[in-house]
């Protein structure tokens, strides 16, 4: 297992990534709350017939003239701005079930986050406040709906694609989004961590999604090796099947303390939403949790959002490049346009400034939950692979081009071997403690220069 220097993650030509405004559903296509023309016809945008079907259903029951669709967003639901009879503006979303959709995809995934929602208003009101409110909730032959408001917005992410990107202010709201999840959610309840919590929620989770990419990708999802910017690396399953028997004493000092309430579970940055309009400048608004109500692990989502900065919104809105050397060759990878300097510094920064948001408080008695973070930070990647192919909406990059989810799962799959083998690689090395920006560096080139 190669410790080389790592590549650059980006592609070494391109035009620079302009902002690629709102966030999840609220402000994205139109910017931050700009005025959006209503008629009764939409572009198909790669709809289905049954999710045509389902959003004129929708629509038609709750009375909604339907606008744009927003493709911001991760999940395979049909988004919407949309006008009610009283000309108010909500964001109607709608997910009609298709064969295939992975965990956290599907029906009731959709239908387990409104109990979720319910479950934070009884259980932790204050947090329960920072959630957009869900207006209406219906559902039909094989889709189900909600509608929000619709909230000029930017998503925390925003503020590090704007020019060289403002890290102060993307600490500022982070750590306003996580003292809120963490001492108004997570924090409020504590509950014993069972056998196997890490091998079942954070490692299993990849395993069990692993069959969709061997269906999808068998040229390499069913290798025991793959051979990646020039370094021959052990596939994921293998590696992982392996480290559950050679590190079973590190994996199992890595299990949480303790678990909290379920305050989320699915914080990418396109969730975690800030105001454009008003003075809230650090004011968060929370949409789509998980879908769960058991306790869960808060490094969970703290590593959701430092996979969004690394990995997955980058992806999302650059595209991703991927080359092999022949049909038995070697795989390269890199986004299409520089990624963002603001989220190359604030993902090296990011576990430095934790201590700053009430996370030391909350793993008082929990020595490794940095490293876990890591740990699960690169299955956060290799489980979105499949995903990838479970969202078949348009992804267009910021210079129009269409991402396909093979291509955007095959990224997510060969970024996460190079981050698994690089964490196999320093325990290995006899490591107590990981080097952080050497082992995001895999994902990211390294910090930006100062």
């Amino acid at each position: 297992m190669a410790t080389a220097e790592p590549p650059s993650r980006t592609a070494p030509d391109g035009d620079t990534a302009p902002d690629g405004g709102g966030a999840s559903g609220h402000s994205g296509a139109t910017g931050h709350g700009s005025a959006a023309e209503y008629d009764d016809t939409t572009e198909h945008g790669g709809a289905s017939a049954a999710e045509r079907a389902a959003v004129a259903a929708a629509a038609d029951r709750l009375g909604l003239t339907v606008g744009e669709e927003i493709w911001e967003g991760g999940s395979p639901a049909r988004v919407h701005r949309a006008r009610a009879a009283d000309g108010g503006e909500v964001v109607l979303k709608v997910l009609a079930a298709h064969p295939g959709a992975v965990d956290g995809h599907d029906l009731g995934s959709f239908r387990g986050k409104l109990h979720q929602i319910r479950h934070i208003t009884d259980h932790a009101p204050k947090l329960a406040a920072r959630y957009l409110t869900v207006l209406d909730t219906i559902e039909g032959d094989g889709w189900a709906a909600t509608t929000t408001p619709y909230l000029p917005s930017e998503d925390l992410g925003a503020c590090l694609r704007r020019g060289d990107g403002d890290e102060e202010l993307f600490l500022a709201r982070n750590a306003d989004a996580l003292r809120a999840l963490l001492t108004d959610g997570y924090g409020s309840a504590a509950h014993p961590t069972p056998p196997g919590h890490l091998d079942d929620v954070h490692i299993g989770r990849f395993l069990r999604r692993l069959p969709v990419l061997e269906e999808h990708l068998p040229e390499v999802a069913g290798k025991r090796e793959l051979v990646v910017e020039g370094r021959r690396l052990e596939a994921p399953a293998p590696l992982l099947r392996r480290l559950l028997e050679t590190e079973r004493d590190r994996l199992d000092a890595l299990a949480p303390a303790r678990l909290g309430f379920p305050a989320h579970g699915d914080t990418n940055i396109r969730n975690l939403l800030f105001a454009t309009e008003g003075d809230a400048n650090t004011d968060v608004r929370i949409i789509d949790p998980r879908g769960s109500t058991g306790p869960w692990d808060p490094v969970y989502d703290m590593a959701k959002i430092l996979f969004s900065l690394t990995v997955w919104d980058p992806m999302l809105r650059l595209g991703i490049r991927i080359r092999r050397d022949g049909p038995d060759g070697g795989w390269h990878t890199g986004f299409r346009r520089p990624v963002y300097p603001g989220y190359r510094s604030a993902a090296h920064h990011y576990l430095d400034r934790l201590d700053a948001t009430g996370a030391p408080a909350l793993f008082e008695g929990d020595p490794h939950w940095k490293q876990r973070l890591l740990l699960t930070h690169a299955l956060h990647v290799l489980a979105e692979a499949p995903c990838r192919l479970s969202d078949r909406k348009p992804k267009p990059d910021v210079g129009g081009r269409h991402s396909p989810p093979e291509e955007l799962a095959l990224g997510h799959y060969l970024l996460g071997t190079l981050l698994l083998n690089d964490l196999a690689a320093q325990w290995s090395e006899g490591a107590a403690d990981l080097d952080t920006d050497r082992h995001l560096a895999v994902v990211t080139g390294g910090p930006p220069p100062p």
